[in-house]
């Protein structure tokens, strides 16, 4: 009548154990306290409503447009070369299923490529925005031009990591058929692996696209162009409606690029 009663798993007790073990040193370490968050909400609440209502007067309106378009051009740009820089990357990165009769040489010969594009690819990753940002903004100056190199490298670190892992998720088997048929490595991959990959890799990049663009608003920090230089500028001088209008603004871009992608995935999938 009753149902089935679950096994008792020693390993699944521990993981539990272990979550919550780290849920609590967490909280500890953080400081975590809803109640001194809701008991402080004055100087929220003034912040928020110095935001309103929002400047909508001619010269902010076009500040934001221009500042809009860098976004946008960063962000499209930055996710483009990004991808461009990604796409060996992950191709290198890609674990094969390891070849019978190959030799202890042959095998080493595979690794090294294999573990060199790893390397480079949480290299990539591993760096914040805003350190890449300052370290281009150094180099080539402030504007667009810092902000476009920073999201580059971040997509190519990001893409790289999601690229090599869509591609060593489908299946092996038109692979295997491509070598028996006497297909080298690049041929199995391009003709085996890569067609049965390529919508989720141009869905992945789509988006990074979308994220660049929030991306691109924190990179104004450190002066590296966009919307994000305008509203570091706008709070720093306490003119917090305008930061409404800037903010807006981003939200309006995120979900035009939200939507236009979805569309574009849509197709591609039917």
């Amino acid at each position: 009548m009753g149902g089935a009663v679950p096994r008792f798993s020693w390993k699944t007790s521990l993981v539990v154990l272990v979550v919550l073990g780290l849920t609590g040193w967490s909280f500890y370490g953080t400081e975590f306290d809803l109640a001194e968050l809701f008991s402080s909400t004055r100087p929220m609440e003034r912040f928020v409503s110095g935001m309103f209502p929002p400047d909508l007067s001619a010269v902010t309106l076009r500040q934001t447009g221009t500042g809009l378009m860098e976004t946008f051009q960063m962000s499209f740009l930055g996710a483009l070369i990004g991808a461009a820089a990604a796409f060996p990357l992950s191709a290198l990165a890609t674990q094969e299923p390891s070849t019978v009769g190959a030799s202890r040489g042959e095998r080493l010969l595979r690794a090294i490529p294999y573990h060199a594009a790893r390397l480079v690819i949480n290299v990539f990753r591993s760096v914040p925005d805003i350190l890449r940002a300052l370290v281009f903004v150094m180099a080539v100056g402030l504007g667009p031009f810092p902000g476009t190199l920073a999201l580059a490298v971040h997509s190519a670190g990001i893409l790289g990591k999601l690229y090599s892992e869509t591609l060593e998720a489908v299946p092996d088997r038109p692979v295997d058929a491509l070598r028996a048929t006497g297909a080298g490595t690049l041929q199995a991959f391009l003709f085996g692996r890569f067609p049965q990959a390529v919508i989720g890799l141009t869905s992945l990049t789509l988006y990074q696209w979308e994220c660049n663009i929030r991306s691109a608003a924190v990179l104004g920090l450190v002066g590296a162009g966009g919307i994000g230089q305008q509203i570091i500028i706008s709070m720093n001088l306490f003119d917090y409606s305008k930061v409404a209008t800037l903010v807006g603004a981003t939200i309006v871009a995120v979900l035009v690029v939200d939507g236009l992608s979805t569309a574009i995935r849509r197709r591609l999938v039917y």
